[in-house]
């Protein structure tokens, strides 16, 4: 099983999906929809040009006013903020759409269903990129502004919650996020007991065998790369248990890993710094879609956008391909 496989199978449990909107998004809208009922609906998209491709998950809640919601996850576990995101989320929201009314899911009468994007970020670096797609493209006078494309994601940044220590207790979503943002081998221990108590009972039993698959092949892979897993380890007391053994390599591999991360994150904020300074310098103050551009930027653009400014006369220049 992969990574992405795994994290998948953890939402494609309810309760596990309710369990993010239970005191981590805070909206007044949510007391519309009927979590009782909610349905997992097909991800694997085809477009009007049958060119096939694969979702994250879809859930669909019904409203009490007798309309539906369909939640959009899509779940990203790169390291890094993924930049043109916001223009990622409208082609999954018109696919979604196209597989509705190919599968014939909708009444000639009914109109198309909300949806509700939402981008589960488990990364370690803050998330910068543009929320929406207005953030990605160039302004326009306000005449023009009703026929530009909007569309705006709703980000949960799983790192971000937790360095906040706000996140509510005993929650799932909030025990996976501190599990993936954990102190070290018994903060580990604690939180996978913590998950063993609060799923007890035959409807939490493919979710306990979910957190299980996930540990296995995303946690310990990522804490213990140079011990051999076997596989026998079929729940979550039997990790922790197998974590006890091997406290040593976890505490060493934790350290090293953060030195690692402390370091390219220092890195790409020390160059984003500098070639600021040096556009200032050379075009005066900075718009604010410039700024946003160099928050996000890798080392590799602004490595480019260095050279670009040697020989640019605007900003434009400096920002191109």
């Amino acid at each position: 099983m992969t990574a992405d496989a795994s994290y998948r199978l953890l939402f494609s449990s309810p309760h596990m999906v309710r369990s993010l909107f239970d005191g981590i998004i805070k909206e007044s809208w949510l007391d519309i929809l009927d979590w009782n009922k909610m349905q997992p609906l097909p991800t694997d998209y085809i477009s009007h040009q049958l060119r096939s491709r694969q979702g994250d998950r879809v859930w669909r809640v019904p409203r009490r006013d007798g309309a539906d919601l369909c939640l959009l996850l899509m779940l990203e576990h790169q390291s890094r903020p993924e930049r043109y995101m916001a223009l990622r989320v409208p082609g999954y929201c018109c696919l979604l759409y196209e597989s509705l009314l190919q599968h014939k899911a909708l009444s000639r009468r009914q109109r198309l269903p909300a949806i509700l994007p939402i981008v589960l970020y488990s990364g370690t670096r803050p998330w910068k990129a543009s929320l929406d797609t207005a953030g990605l493209v160039d302004p326009v006078p306000p005449g023009l502004a009703p026929y530009m494309l909007q569309m705006r994601y709703l980000l949960i940044d799983e790192g971000a919650l937790v360095r906040s220590g706000k996140l509510p207790a005993n929650n799932l979503a909030a025990l996976l996020f501190q599990l993936e943002h954990n102190r070290g081998i018994e903060h580990v221990q604690d939180l996978m007991q913590t998950i063993w108590n609060a799923t007890q009972g035959p409807q939490f039993a493919e979710l306990r065998r979910a957190f299980a698959a996930w540990a296995r092949y995303v946690l310990l892979p990522r804490a213990l790369p140079d011990v051999e897993l076997g596989d026998n380890l079929g729940n979550l007391l039997e990790i922790k248990d197998m974590l006890a053994d091997h406290s040593r390599s976890w505490i060493h591999q934790w350290k090293r890993e953060g030195k690692k991360e402390g370091k390219m994150e220092g890195r790409v904020e020390g160059a984003a710094a500098i070639l600021t300074r040096q556009l200032s310098q050379k075009f005066g103050p900075l718009p604010h879609l410039a700024t946003r551009k160099l928050a996000a930027a890798s080392v590799a653009q602004l490595e480019a956008w260095s050279l670009n400014l040697l020989d640019a006369d605007t900003l434009d220049e400096v920002f191109k391909d």
